[in-house]
């Protein structure tokens, strides 16, 4: 079955930029975090899962980091880390959901507020740049053939950044089926997965072995071991 129109696969890069912006402590944290552009959030909570490959379940990000590593504050980077982020398809509330965590900690423990860190936080913005890549989709297999051969930060764009730019809870694949071949139940599976459980290879294969009728797929496997070779 063609689809009615095909899916073209786009890629990202990030130009990373100082803001200028930095905390010493957890006061100093928020007042900042309230009002830093949105990118930062993003930037922040996101890149180190674009950038590296970690075991499932011990991606982190930057704040958590700060928190745990340069204030010793545990607890509170294991709240932030639990957020769950797939629930999130608005930056700003992401940003309301920390503020809140975190002056929850202040105003039960007071003095934790002007704890001074080891190193200071600076916050970074990213600026995406977005880039149409040479592959097409007109159907379900060619669809799996050319995820495969996509960059992983082509998958980061259209699962990841798509949430927030579509701002519901799905992605760019599982719009794309819906409305082109009508399957709601596969789009709804593929919005099920939650990508930050995986790493970014296991995502793409769980999403691949979706669309084949979850029969485990050795496409993806076989390419890597040709370019190794």
């Amino acid at each position: 079955m063609k689809a009615k129109s095909p899916f073209d696969f786009y890629t990202s890069s990030q130009l990373v930029e100082i803001t200028g912006k930095k905390a010493s402590n957890l006061h100093e944290f928020v007042i900042v975090l309230e009002s830093i552009d949105s990118s930062s959030i993003f930037y922040h909570v996101h890149h180190a899962f674009r950038e590296h490959q970690f075991a499932p379940g011990l991606y982190t990000n930057d704040f958590a980091y700060w928190m745990r590593s340069e204030l010793g504050e545990n607890a509170l980077a294991e709240r932030i880390e639990n957020i769950n982020l797939k629930d999130y398809t608005e930056l700003n509330s992401l940003r309301e959901k920390i503020i809140e965590i975190i002056k929850n900690k202040i105003q039960n423990f007071p003095e934790s507020g002007n704890i001074p860190a080891k190193h200071k936080f600076y916050f970074c913005r990213n600026i995406g740049v977005v880039q149409k890549t040479k592959y097409s989709a007109r159907d379900l297999e060619e669809f799996c053939d050319n995820l495969c051969k996509v960059g992983l930060r082509s998958l980061f764009f259209h699962f990841f950044e798509a949430r927030l730019r579509l701002g519901r809870k799905t992605n760019d694949f599982s719009d794309w089926i819906k409305h082109n071949f009508g399957d709601e139940p596969l789009a709804r599976k593929i919005e099920a997965l939650d990508p930050y459980l995986y790493t970014m290879d296991q995502l793409r294969d769980k999403i691949i072995a979706l669309v084949r009728g979850e029969k485990r797929s050795f496409f993806c496997q076989v390419l890597k071991w040709l370019k190794l070779r």
